[in-house]
């Protein structure tokens, strides 16, 4: 039998890493199945993937999923159905995990459906087709087609994580960025994030997990970005995990986490100060510092223990923090959102805060709630929220542009001297100012000016020539600029700086 498993490249980087996976437990040496893999760039032309995937003739054709590509698989899958009727084509991925049903009933070519962890479904399906079992009843997690019928099984059993395969021994490791798991299920269980029925947490052996990472370290890959959620859910692991990659940096790789703010212990965070500047990056999402927000969406934590963790954990100068804050939680409006951002802009002292914007993902239990918050999303994927009961659709839309500005003023460190001596000097508030930025790059016509850093550096201080000559100080205003030169110097090479002397201030 000659199998495909391919997919169409998204920003979702867990597709990849999945098909690796599934990849990895049908390429075997006495394995029946001439399996390939596949993936095909984002701008691709839906016709070409179709004529590429057409002539090799393959049995089974599997589609990995996300919710950016869907719809771009669909087209493809409907056209091999039609040239080939006998090809066995199967979906799989957590976005088609969920609404089952209704997908199969838009896309009439669509045998299968992989539910849920993929690995042993996918497998037994396999299995069942190769022995001409075709026994897909007592398949756990498998959707199919029995005449006119859509039969949905039970998801299986979660996986144990041990037991399956690392998965870049079949697959050639990426030079640059590197995509690992340590564990599965969601340790947060926040309302707007997706996860399976029986979620529960399982991990890999610590053994293990030391191993794999040897290989990467020894490889010199660039980055390793862990997919879990939250990696530190176990203070004790995390610290074993921490103190090894310390005590075997190579120099070169980076490696980035998600972590629980409120998880992060004394003990840890004095292991982390010995740790190379550069060699960890942690995001640690805040949502909201509303207690009323976090509770609407079933995160729980102690956002004050949160914050006096993450601030020391700052001052030990070794990690790098990225502070996520989301826009268009429930019970949350504009006024409340600019306070969550001012106590995470004052937190994250200098870092980048980042301002992600909610999604009513299938599987997640705040889209079951949609309507006790009023919410309304698009209609196809990634079903981004417009509206909810307290955040009108023009109030999101603004704080999406606001976003924007602050990217590109404070997106990887940026202008972090000069912002807060204007603040300090001024007397404005973070969201404040960046609304008010916001308004006078519109009202100038300068949005994609935003691009160069010269450019956000010669709008900052034409922006600031106003409030700072309302108080008629000439010197403060020639200090900020200075701190401005200053910021802008560690942001871009000497030859840039070299061509910003020479043009000046004035925006070009």
């Amino acid at each position: 039998m000659k199998l495909l498993l391919t997919t169409i490249q998204t920003d979702c980087k867990y597709t990849d890493y999945a098909m690796r996976y599934l990849y990895s437990i049908v390429d075997s040496e006495d394995s029946p199945i001439d399996a390939d893999m596949k993936t095909f760039g984002k701008y691709v032309l839906d016709g070409r993937i179709y004529e590429d995937i057409m002539s090799g003739r393959y049995d089974v054709v599997y589609f990995h999923c996300d919710a950016l590509n869907e719809r771009h698989i669909a087209a493809v899958a409907e056209m091999i159905k039609k040239a080939s009727p006998t090809t066995a084509i199967v979906a799989g991925g957590g976005h088609v995990s969920f609404g089952t049903k209704a997908f199969m009933v838009r896309n009439p070519w669509i045998d299968f459906v992989i539910r849920g962890e993929g690995e042993t479904v996918l497998f037994n399906f396999l299995n069942t087709v190769i022995n001409y079992e075709f026994d897909f009843a007592n398949i756990p997690g498998l959707a199919y087609r029995d005449g006119e019928e859509i039969i949905v099984n039970k998801y299986d059993e979660p996986i144990e994580i041990e037991d399956l395969p690392f998965p870049y021994d079949a697959t050639e490791l990426p030079a640059d960025v590197v995509y690992y798991e340590s564990m599965r299920g969601d340790s947060s269980m926040a309302a707007y994030t997706t996860y399976y029925p029986d979620n529960k947490i399982r991990t890999l052996s610590l053994g293990r997990i030391c191993r794999e990472l040897r290989y990467f370290l020894v490889k010199e890959v660039q980055r390793v970005v862990f997919f879990d959620r939250f990696f530190n859910y176990s203070t004790e692991r995390a610290y074993r995990v921490f103190e090894y990659l310390i005590n075997n940096d190579n120099g070169i790789t980076t490696f980035e986490f998600s972590i629980d703010g409120e998880n992060l212990d004394d003990q840890t965070i004095r292991l982390l100060s010995e740790a190379r500047p550069g060699l960890f990056e942690f995001n640690i999402e805040v949502a909201s510092t509303n207690a009323e927000v976090l509770a609407s969406v079933d995160r729980k934590e102690n956002i004050y223990q949160l914050m006096y963790n993450v601030t020391k954990l700052l001052r030990s100068e070794t990690v790098k923090c990225y502070i996520h804050i989301i826009a268009g939680l429930p019970n949350e409006t504009e006024a409340l959102f600019g306070r969550s951002f001012n106590k995470a802009f004052g937190l994250a002292e200098g870092q980048p805060v980042k301002i992600d914007f909610l999604q009513l993902s299938r599987g997640s239990v705040l889209r079951s709630k949609a309507e006790k918050f009023g919410y309304c999303s698009t209609f196809d994927s990634p079903y981004d929220v417009i509206s909810n009961d307290h955040m009108p659709a023009l109030d999101l839309i603004r704080i999406r542009t606001v976003a924007r500005v602050i990217d590109a003023f404070i997106g990887e460190g940026g202008f972090k001297s000069s912002i807060p001596r204007f603040l300090a000097d001024i007397g404005m508030r973070p969201y404040d100012l960046f609304g008010k930025l916001t308004d006078y790059i519109c009202e100038n016509e300068l949005q994609n000016k935003l691009g160069k850093p010269e450019n956000v550096a010669r709008i900052f201080r034409a922006y600031a020539e106003s409030p700072y000559g309302m108080f008629e100080d000439e010197f403060k205003f020639d200090v900020l600029t200075g701190a401005i030169h200053a910021d802008l110097q560690k942001m871009v090479p000497e030859e840039a700086m070299v061509k910003f002397e020479r043009d000046g201030w004035d925006i070009v």
